[in-house]
């Protein structure tokens, strides 16, 4: 038996144990892989494998990717799965904290993590590492409160030295404070920082838009958006780290993924760098190893991919 027959053996076990197909969404971090238009054209391709099966376990471990290339794969799944679940035993960051929000359940794994809405972009500088969007907001609120930190510091030495008052100090501050904080905004550039601004807004907006139409659809539209927006916004780096008790306290439906499940899920993360296919229950198995036109039609996105 080789490697991938392996694979898809444990993940039928999988497939067996959880009563019913198993997508598994495994990206290679080496390889930079994750939620791109590759992944949309593999997973267009394995969907019809689940005419007909109305639930659906996800297991997926990834850095992240396209959140738009997520949405269409979320949006294939759900052509078919009314219940679809989410096993984390690793992480699922950015674009794939994404496919958990749009899930009836998260199942959380006792070293998963899910991340921030965070969608990794290309690097305007040409390297061919991905940057963070949000980092680069991060960024841009601390150089904000340094900004005023510094006014602060001129405007009150001017006053304690200088014997000023608030007006005078402010006014004489002006080309101190300039000096020192000017030749940092001049380093930004406005049009790249309104792109990663647009970036963080869609992943916004898309999140809203899974979760009231498939999986918190009983919830007040507004507390979902106060979630999402928390989602986006309120941490601090890319990197950062969502267990199951803080998914649990932003109000995520998420509980502890089964011992079972995640052994079967860390035997497949050990055993390859990174795979995508189906495991169905009882030993059946479909997988596809070519992608057709049609499929690669379908996929691109709307901006030219």
């Amino acid at each position: 038996m080789n490697e991938k027959d392996k694979v898809l053996d444990v993940l039928s076990t999988l497939a067996t144990h959880r009563q019913r197909p198993v997508l598994c969404l495994y990206h290679d971090q080496v390889a930079d892989e994750g939620l791109d238009e590759d992944c949309l054209i593999r997973v267009l391709e394995l969907v019809p494998a689940l005419a007909g099966c109305k639930q659906l376990s996800i297991m997926i471990d990834s850095p992240g990717g396209d959140i738009e290339c997520a949405y269409r794969i979320v949006r294939a799944i759900r052509q078919h799965a009314d219940d679809v679940e989410v096993l984390v035993p690793n992480w699922a960051k950015s674009a794939a904290t994404f496919v958990c929000l749009s899930a009836n359940r998260i199942l959380i794994g006792p070293d998963g993590e899910l991340g921030p809405l965070d969608p990794q972009t290309k690097d305007p500088s040409g390297r061919s590492r991905p940057v963070s969007a949000l980092e680069t907001f991060k960024g841009m609120e601390h150089l904000r409160n340094y900004s005023l930190e510094t006014l602060d510091a001129i405007v009150l030495m001017l006053m304690r030295r200088g014997e000023m008052d608030i007006p005078y100090a402010l006014e004489h501050a002006k080309s101190l404070f300039s000096g020192v904080v000017t030749p940092l905004y001049q380093q930004i550039d406005p049009h790249e920082l309104g792109e990663f601004g647009r970036y963080l807004a869609v992943s916004e907006e898309y999140a809203v838009r899974v979760m009231k139409r498939w999986s918190y659809r009983q919830q007040d539209p507004d507390n979902l958006r106060r979630l999402v927006s928390r989602l986006v916004w309120d941490y601090p780096t890319h990197g950062f780290v969502i267990d199951l008790q803080e998914a649990q306290e932003l109000g995520l439906n998420a509980v502890e993924l089964d011992s079972e499940s995640d052994v079967l899920c860390k035997q497949i993360l050990n055993m390859v760098g990174g795979y995508i296919g189906i495991g169905l229950p009882d030993s059946k198995t479909a997988e596809v190893t070519a992608c057709s036109e049609t499929a690669k039609e379908e996929a691109k996105i709307y901006d030219g991919g």
